[in-house]
């Protein structure tokens, strides 16, 4: 009998809007509607009422919604900012960028170990962030000093120079080339931070995500880590000034330099901008991909609002 109640409840049950994917606001409007109905029959029964307030929450609980259509109305009508608060996924605007960065599972990030003394560490936090302001770089002049850049000459924007794309294709042609899997190796990853290889720890995830000190990064994607890999390398034979650029910033540089790959790191076909739509439990937003459309590898995504806004001033946009 226990089966068959689980096994109706089962069907009962609509996956597409309960559990992770349910729609809180959705659940509020409903929950909402079911009171006021139930208050309405109060009028006539209290008893009935009460039955009717109990069978809308549980179809609720079950089904994600007591009106048919609720989710997608409150998707549609509902404010953007309304439904932000209630979304559990990212908005993959360009804080995910190259590396967006995540706290560490344990919460180290949020406070010291209880041997540690509070005081000195928030001394070197404050010191550090100090250290970074002041070696911090305008991206745009940083790269045309060291002709990284150039104006292009078919549209108003910046281009990589000649010499130095040579370079990023000649890092890029070497670690692909070596056939090793790049983002299980902490030296590699170590040199790209400018820290030891002792605090990296490589995550195993889908795609390319790694632990240096409390903080992790992640990219999109292979060709995105390559990409990055490939053009750490070139600058830091291109100029010494590299090196002092905060760690910070200098990924922020990295990510940026990958929208001006001409052809896939990985696969060398083409890279092609495109837009598609992203659904949330709570709510559907564009987002602009640049990507290698032959092996379908992705390299960034852009908020399409935040592109908009930057078009007028071109540039490195890090």
């Amino acid at each position: 009998m226990s089966g068959q109640s689980t096994s109706l409840l089962e069907r009962v049950r609509n996956p597409e809007y309960t559990g992770d994917n349910r729609c809180l606001p959705c659940t509020a409007v409903n929950v909402v509607i079911a009171l006021v109905a139930s208050a309405l029959l109060a009028i006539a029964s209290r008893g009935v009422a009460v039955v009717a307030f109990g069978g809308s929450l549980l179809a609720i609980y079950l089904r994600g919604y007591l009106v048919p259509g609720t989710p997608t109305l409150t998707k549609r009508y509902f404010p953007d900012r309304v439904l932000a608060l209630f979304d559990k996924e990212p908005h993959p605007v360009t804080e995910t960028r190259t590396s967006s960065v995540e706290p560490t599972g344990d919460g180290s990030n949020a406070a010291p170990p209880a041997d540690d003394d509070p005081a000195a560490e928030e001394w070197e936090t404050v010191a550090e962030i100090e250290r970074h302001e002041r070696q911090a770089v305008d991206p745009e002049t940083f790269l045309l000093e060291i002709d990284a850049v150039e104006p292009c000459e078919d549209v108003d924007d910046l281009c990589l120079t000649d010499e130095f794309a040579a370079r990023v294709e000649r890092a890029v042609d070497r670690l692909v080339g070596d056939g090793s899997d790049l983002d299980s190796d902490p030296d590699v990853v170590a040199d790209l931070f400018g820290t030891d290889p002792s605090v990296v720890d490589v995550k195993d995830r889908d795609y390319p995500a790694i632990e240096v000190g409390r903080r992790i990064h992640k990219w999109p994607g292979d060709a995105a880590f390559v990409a990055d890999l490939a053009t750490h390398d070139a600058l830091a034979a291109r100029t010494d000034r590299w090196e002092t650029v905060p760690p910070g910033q200098r990924i922020e540089l990295l990510e940026a330099l990958r929208s001006f790959h001409v052809a896939c790191p990985l696969c060398d076909g083409p890279i092609e901008l495109t837009e598609d739509a992203v659904e949330s439990c709570c709510r559907a937003y564009e987002v602009l991909a640049l990507g290698c459309s032959e092996c379908g590898e992705p390299l960034l995504e852009f908020d399409p609002n935040e592109i908009r806004g930057q078009d007028a001033d071109g540039g490195v946009q890090p």
